[in-house]
């Protein structure tokens, strides 16, 4: 347990943003398991995607090179399905 004021409130803070950085996580791992390439609306789904790694890769919640090994791979299996 903390022995001071300052570090009770960074094990507040932590477990809160803890918990939300949690449900950000849960819908962007949704939005990757329901992206469908072959759909026609593959390419307006695909922009919300990627501005929304960029959100989380921006605010520390997952890394640069996460984000943008993720929006790649989905960029080329939109190409592939299209092809």
């Amino acid at each position: 347990m903390p022995q001071h004021k300052g570090a009770e409130r960074r094990v507040r803070l932590s477990e809160k943003r803890r918990i939300a950085n949690k449900g950000t996580k849960i819908t962007m791992r949704k939005m990757l398991k329901d992206f469908d390439p072959k759909a026609e609306t593959a390419a307006t789904s695909l922009k919300k995607i990627q501005s929304t790694l960029d959100r989380l890769a921006r605010k520390g919640i997952v890394k640069k090179n996460y984000a943008a090994n993720k929006k790649s791979k989905l960029a080329r299996s939109i190409k592939k399905a299209t092809a």
